[in-house]
């Protein structure tokens, strides 16, 4: 039977674990926050060049 002090203690550990993994999740979060700022300006660069490219081939017709 497992006493009061080894639940205690895994309880302490399970509870340091949780912190850890909490702070892992905000750096990750924040990374894919700037991963997706960073997606999402690609996209408006790429539809900003096929925009301009389909300009030019009209204006040279």
């Amino acid at each position: 039977m497992t006493g009061w002090k080894d639940m205690l203690l895994d309880v302490l550990r399970l509870t340091d674990e949780v912190k850890r993994m909490n702070r892992d999740i905000d750096r990750v979060e924040s990374t894919l926050s700037n991963v997706d700022k960073r997606v999402v300006r690609l996209e408006t660069l790429v539809e900003v060049a096929q925009t301009q490219a389909s300009q030019s081939r009209i204006e040279l017709k």
